[in-house]
């Protein structure tokens, strides 16, 4: 395969990619460290966001809009790197299918705008029937937000992080290590099925997403890096070469 400039400007999107990637989880994380976990009920929510927008945008993880959007060019940075390795193009293939899947699954089934409106709505309500109207309303994103769509999201960026993790372990082309925590934090980050027993759960589950979550970041910095290394180099790497 022929090097090509536009093929450096991806691998450099997709490094750009990861490290925003970072950037945001870091910031989401420091935010909920410092003024606790999303809201669990839509009058929660609402008071969050009225007594600071821009912090209860990232406390409610509206930035995770943004960290999403940018996994799609992460996602055809690491295709069209990877796809030396021909072995592994199947996995490869699903790998992007199903993160883009996911990303426009979880577009859809954001709800981080609407319960800013309805927040908006509710501090301005002049009567209880209206409070509490809109309140039903909040009440119903809130079940969208821990229903079906997010799960399915993040359940196919999981599959899509184990598939190019596999293929990194296998390809040659990153460091085993990488592929390996990659494997890794995408494991964790499934969680547990809540219908297993709800109360452990809620108990364990945000540990391992928590555990999970701090692996991957390693693996983002580590494939930015590597990113940012071959599109410098201008050049792709063969596969036998095996680097950091």
């Amino acid at each position: 395969m022929d090097d090509h400039p536009n093929q450096n400007g991806l691998y450099r999107a997709g490094a750009i990619s990861a490290v925003v990637i970072v950037i945001v989880f870091l910031i989401e994380m420091v935010v909920i460290l410092a003024f606790g976990l999303p809201a669990s009920t839509a009058e929660a929510w609402f008071a969050v966001l009225q007594r600071n927008r821009f912090v209860g945008l990232i406390q409610t993880l509206g930035l995770d809009l943004v960290a999403v959007a940018f996994h799609a060019p992460l996602y055809l940075a690491l295709f069209f790197f990877l796809r030396q390795v021909k072995k592994h193009s199947a996995a490869l293939l699903l790998s992007l299918v199903f993160s883009l899947i996911g990303i426009s699954v979880y577009f859809a089934s954001n709800v981080t705008f609407s319960m800013l409106y309805l927040s908006d709505q509710f501090s301005a309500a002049a009567t209880e029937i209206q409070k509490a109207q809109i309140l039903t309303s909040g009440q119903t994103m809130m079940a969208i937000y821990n229903g079906t769509g997010p799960f399915v999201a993040f359940l196919l960026y999981a599959v899509a992080g184990i598939l190019v993790s596999i293929v990194m372990l296998r390809g040659g082309l990153f460091a085993p290590w990488i592929g390996i925590l990659g494997m890794i934090g995408n494991i964790l980050e499934l969680g547990l099925p809540p219908a297993l027993d709800p109360a452990f759960f809620l108990r364990i589950d945000p540990i391992l997403i928590g555990v999970g979550g701090a692996v991957l970041l390693v693996w983002y910095v580590a494939i930015a890096v590597k990113l940012f290394r071959v599109s410098a180099r201008g050049a792709l790497v063969p596969a036998q070469q095996v680097s950091g």
